[in-house]
């Protein structure tokens, strides 16, 4: 025997034995197929394939093929850039349509080719002695061999069944290294790339190579990353931690196709309460995927989450009349250019916001429709991360910033941001982040959507300042393809994109332009910039955002308002109240910066709340939209 072969690796380069030097390598575990034994202790290479052959078809049901062989390793590509070649085979090995329809008739003196047929390119790419790529490369390819030994071992010929499965055997002994701490993983590694490798492939490894010797152990490590990766990367009712989010698809990608092998071959993976978190995971992460089908905050990344959710979707049996089901019925046809349907809902009205103050992340959504509005809102950095979507469409995505001076001192910004405040009813979501500064001074940011009135508020709350000069400056990142204009008599922004407008109004800030303010808010095709400038205790900066489609060519006229308290007037850095008239929408934004304990009056609405966000009709009367009481 030239070496022992066995799951916990071999040192010796097992591409120059002979397949008879192979099989007689082989070390076994005592529950191995006692036929597949005796082949392979005799070099009987033809009774290997056949014994192999026979163990896969004995899992095979047919329901894999309708997932489209490849798809599954498919989800994972984004995180391996440099596999473009291998993933474009495996996306015509699967079916998978690159390019558009034309209307030239197809060919039909050619005869259908077999699967054997069509999947000899992508054996031949896989198990090719001479591909010697990097270590992350070779995990996406080892992805992609045990995704096809799984759901086409059966179906292909023993000797390509036996050539696939030889070559990745070997790829487990030189990738699959002993389980590490998890704080001795690379930092530069992302997350779930060291899932695929310390998790999933050993996972599935120990699964597709269940009768070689290790195989036992190697499964139970995997298993035990991926369980710990879920508990730890989820709050209890689902809601993924932020750290997770711009890669969210790629982390999920790992789970669910773990959980689909371990179906396929009847091993158990998930305790109840694990998969009942996984299964809530998937629920929350569907009204994250936007309506052309990608997740939110995929930064540079073309993270494609809609075919991942729809088989987590399908795995979880969520009903398409319910609303996660539902909606990714809608985004199917709108990525497709379907007319969406209308949404159905199975009789119990299911919110589609949710916030996790330990996940450190909230989405704000009006409804479950393609056309929603949304803000989805992580804060577990220096800058809260914004997704906004207006009308279905990409609005802001990125860091909102924040640049603050304290006379000449400049505000260093803590590493994270807490949730102080949640609200979610049928009129509004409501959250509001809190960031401690020096002394007694305080920042608060402050979101609100809309549920029925399409308008967007963002505002900063700047408190306890000793009397100081307060420079402030934020700054909000545009989505791409966005045109933005300046109105020229008044200081309102006008965002442009294909089907939908939307006006910007800074209400801190004088509304015309020939009346000289210290203020300033700007706009470009990239960000846009809110500054301001104020002397005493503190700072109210808020900026409006409205889209309904009633409103876009409505006056606006916006001011700021006087506030009293006990029949004296209250200065700006105590108490700031604001006007907003855009059509029949007449909006009133009150903050309190610092309370006393007596109820203060704005347009003759008297209140003791912190926060006050409200419409008033024609006659005056005030109809709170939002109460938000003091601390």
């Amino acid at each position: 025997m030239t070496c022992a072969i066995t799951l916990s690796g071999c040192s010796m380069d097992l591409s120059r034995l002979t397949d008879t030097e192979f099989l007689e390598s082989l070390v076994w575990e005592r529950s191995a197929d006692p036929v597949l034994k005796s082949a392979a202790s005799t070099g009987d290479l033809d009774g290997v394939r056949a014994a192999l052959l026979t163990s896969f078809q004995s899992y095979a049901t047919g329901h894999e093929s309708s997932l489209g062989l490849g798809v599954r390793t498919l989800w994972s590509q984004a995180a391996f850039p440099e596999e473009t070649d291998l993933g474009k085979l495996l996306t015509k090995i699967g079916g998978l349509r690159t390019t558009v329809r034309t209307d030239k008739p197809r060919a039909t003196n050619k005869a259908p080719k077999t699967l054997a047929q069509r999947i000899e390119p992508l054996i031949r790419r896989l198990s090719a002695e001479n591909d010697s790529p990097p270590q992350s490369a070779s995990l996406f390819s080892f992805l992609a061999s045990v995704e096809t030994l799984a759901l086409a071992g059966a179906r292909l010929r023993p000797e390509q069944t036996w050539r696939l499965w030889r070559h990745a055997l070997c790829q487990i002994a030189s990738l699959i290294s002993p389980p590490v701490n998890e704080h001795d993983f690379d930092p530069a590694v992302p997350f779930d790339v060291q899932l695929i490798e310390q998790g999933e492939l050993p996972f599935v490894a120990g699964i597709v190579f269940r009768d070689v010797s290790g195989a036992s152990n190697l499964l139970k490590s995997g298993r035990k990353v991926l369980c710990r990766s879920l508990e730890k990367n989820s709050d209890t009712d689902g809601t993924p931690r932020a750290e997770i989010i711009e890669r969210l698809p790629l982390w999920l990608a790992s789970l669910i196709r773990a959980t689909l092998m371990a179906k396929h071959f009847r091993v158990d993976l998930w305790t109840a309460e694990q998969e009942e978190t996984l299964k809530s995971v998937v629920e929350r992460a569907i009204p994250l995927c936007r309506p052309d089908g990608k997740a939110v905050f995929s930064h540079g990344l073309s993270l494609e989450s809609l075919p991942v959710l729809i088989a987590a979707a399908e795995l979880f049996n969520l009903p398409e009349i319910g609303p996660e089901g539902s909606y990714l019925e809608s985004v199917k046809r709108a990525v497709t250019g379907k007319t969406p349907r209308r949404v159905r809902h199975d009789g119990v009205v299911t919110m589609p916001s949710n916030q996790s103050d330990w996940a450190r992340f909230a989405l704000l959504r009006s409804d479950w429709s393609v056309e929603a509005d949304s803000v989805a809102v992580a804060h577990h950095r220096r800058f809260p991360q914004l997704d906004v979507m207006a009308a279905g469409k990409p609005l802001i995505h990125g860091d909102w910033t924040l640049d603050l001076r304290l006379g000449d001192a400049v505000v260093e910004m803590a590493e994270e941001w807490s949730c102080v405040c949640w609200q979610s009813d049928p009129d509004a979501d409501y959250i509001e982040l809190q960031m401690c500064g020096p002394g007694k001074m305080r920042v608060e940011r402050i979101i609100m959507l809309s549920r029925k009135e399409r308008f967007l508020l963002l505002a900063d709350s700047i408190s306890g300042v000793q009397q100081e000069r307060i420079e402030y400056r934020a700054t909000l990142p545009l989505a791409e393809d966005i045109l933005v204009r300046l109105d020229t008599p008044t200081r309102e922004a006008q965002l442009t994109m294909k089907g939908l407008k939307v006006r910007a109004f800074p209400l801190a800030v004088v509304q015309d332009r020939i009346l000289s303010t210290p203020h300033e808010f700007s706009a470009t095709n990239k960000k846009l910039t809110l500054q301001q400038v104020a002397h005493g205790e503190g700072l109210f900066a808020p900026l409006v955002f409205d889209w309904h489609p009633d409103r876009t060519r409505a006056d606006a006229a916006w001011r700021s308002l006087t506030v009293t308290e006990d029949g004296r007037v209250v200065p700006p850095d105590i108490a700031a109240g604001h006007r907003l008239k855009l059509g029949e929408l007449q909006l009133l934004v009150f903050r309190s910066l610092k309370t006393t304990g007596e109820s203060r009056a704005v347009l003759g609405h008297h209140t003791n709340n912190e926060t006050v966000i409200a419409h008033f009709d024609k006659k005056g009367n005030v109809h709170p939209i939002l109460l938000v009481e003091p601390a």
